[in-house]
């Protein structure tokens, strides 16, 4: 058992169990849970968990663990309900009471997962945590370009207002928007591989048709035709939202294209096998 699932544990025997968990959520630092119950929350005892560095009580439990490990124990959590991220977990589980407690989550994550697949909204439910599965990673990166695009600001202004001078401080207004401009620039080629783990497609092949919107190597004596309108492609047309819809397209005809070729092995191996069993002599 890994430590992120060893704390998670931990947490839910402090927040009333499994069924007590409306919705599992993340954000950069912290565990949002939605509680059927607050009430069921042992307060004191949650704070001492070994592992958590501190708790919010809003209208979320948001129980504070630090980068790097809250996406963990998030994912921990989610397998344990059998319910994606950001998705509500069905209520009215009643073959969860006999065996082992192993046997009594992997009970209660598959009884969830058929009641989730067969609730009315639950494609509306399953594309809200496609959506959130492709941006919160992306969260923490938002968070700094955003912290940075802020300082630079400040360092801007007091330029403009004279109350600083000098070349250096140009300088580094300068770098900090370098680095600001690393995640917007490269914004689509971070959602495509996002997109792609989502939809099951491979993770570089995602990045690259994020980068394809970029139109590298594409000059103003040489462009490519809108098929629609006829008129050049621009840079960034298409946005966010035509990367993953074109990274969705790629996993249906890479899952296809695998499936071929998984038919076409299984035909060789049996072709393979009769060969060589017609080739054995009985004596």
């Amino acid at each position: 058992m890994s430590k992120e699932t060893e704390l998670a544990q931990r947490i839910l025997e402090q927040i009333g169990g499994l069924e007590n968990i409306r919705v599992v959520n993340h954000c950069m630092t912290r565990v949002r849970l939605s509680l059927r119950d607050n009430d069921q929350v042992q307060m004191d005892a949650l704070k001492q968990v070994k592992g958590v560095m501190g708790v919010v009580e809003e209208d979320t439990i948001q129980i504070i663990v630090g980068p790097g490990t809250v996406n963990k124990v998030a994912k921990a959590m989610t397998d344990m309900t059998g319910v994606e991220l950001g998705a509500e977990i069905p209520t009215g589980n009643t073959h969860t009471s006999g065996g082992s407690n192993r046997e009594k989550v992997e009970a209660l994550a598959s009884e969830n997962k058929a009641k989730y697949k067969k609730g009315g909204n639950g494609r509306f439910k399953r594309i809200l945590a496609t959506i959130s599965g492709i941006f919160i990673p992306l969260i923490p990166a938002f968070v700094g370009a955003g912290l940075i695009a802020g300082i630079g600001a400040i360092i801007s202004n007091m330029l403009v207002a004279e109350r600083i001078h000098g070349m250096q401080w140009e300088q580094i207004v300068l770098v900090l928007n370098v680095i600001k401009n690393a995640l917007f620039t490269f914004l689509n080629i971070y959602v495509g591989i996002n997109a792609a783990k989502q939809f099951g497609a491979t993770l570089p092949l995602g990045g690259v048709i994020g980068g394809v919107v970029l139109l590298s190597g594409v000059t103003p004596d040489q462009t490519i035709q809108n098929i629609f309108t006829n008129e050049p492609l621009i840079a960034g047309q298409g946005g966010i939202i035509g990367v993953i819809l074109a990274v969705y397209l790629l996993s249906f005809i890479e899952k296809g294209l695998n499936k071929i070729h998984f038919r076409i092995n299984r035909y060789a191996y049996i072709s393979r096998l009769a060969y060589l069993v017609s080739k054995i002599k009985l004596y």
